[in-house]
C-alpha cells in the first residue's frame, strides 16, 4: 500500500516544479517573437535595416536629437504611410528604413533621430520596392529625404531598440 507522500518527497516535487517553471519563462524570454507579441501589452512595429526586417517597439520620446544617433526613414506618401497607399506596392512590408542595426559598428542601440522620405513617384517606387536598406532610400530621387517627421509620423527623437528579427 502506498500512503501519504513524506514531507522531503512533497518539498522535492516542489522544487522540482519551481525550477522547471524558472527554465520555461528563461526560455520564452531567451527568444522573442517566436510567441504572442500581444501578450505582454506592447505594440510592436517592423524597420527594415540591412535588408533584414526587425521587431522593434517605442520605449520613450527624447526631447532632443541624441548624441550618438540612429538614423531612421518613414516612407510616407504626403498623406500618409507608405504601405498604407492603396496604389503602392504591398512588397514594402514596413514603412521604416533605419541605417544601421544591432551588430553593425555604427548602431547606438535605437536612439532615433527621424527622418521624413516622401516618395513623390508611387509608380517608380513600386518599380524598385521593397526598399529595405538606408542606401535604397537615399539613392532614389523620387523620394525627398528631410530632417523631422510629417505631422502624422513618429517623434522627431525617440528610443526605439530592435529587438529581434521579425
Amino acid at each position: 500500500m502506498i500512503g501519504p507522500p513524506t514531507r522531503r518527497q512533497v518539498l522535492r516535487y516542489g522544487a522540482a516544479l519551481g525550477v522547471g517553471g524558472v527554465a520555461l519563462t528563461t526560455s520564452a524570454a531567451a527568444n522573442p517573437g517566436k510567441g504572442d507579441e500581444k501578450g505582454n501589452g506592447k505594440t510592436f512595429g517592423r524597420v527594415y535595416a540591412n535588408d533584414v526586417l526587425w521587431r522593434t517597439n517605442v520605449v520613450k520620446t527624447l526631447d532632443e536629437r541624441p548624441d550618438p544617433e540612429d538614423k531612421i526613414y518613414f516612407l510616407h506618401d504626403g498623406g500618409g504611410r507608405i504601405d498604407e497607399n492603396a496604389d503602392a506596392s504591398d512588397d514594402q512590408a514596413s514603412p521604416f528604413v533605419s541605417e544601421s542595426a544591432p551588430g553593425d559598428q555604427d548602431w547606438n542601440g535605437g536612439k532615433w533621430t527621424h527622418f521624413s522620405a516622401e516618395v513623390t513617384d508611387v509608380d517608380a517606387f513600386n518599380d524598385d520596392a521593397p526598399l529595405t536598406n538606408a542606401d535604397a532610400v537615399l539613392d532614389k530621387d523620387y523620394i525627398e529625404v528631410t530632417l523631422g517627421r510629417p505631422g502624422f509620423g513618429p517623434p522627431d527623437f525617440f528610443v526605439c531598440p530592435l529587438n529581434g528579427r521579425a
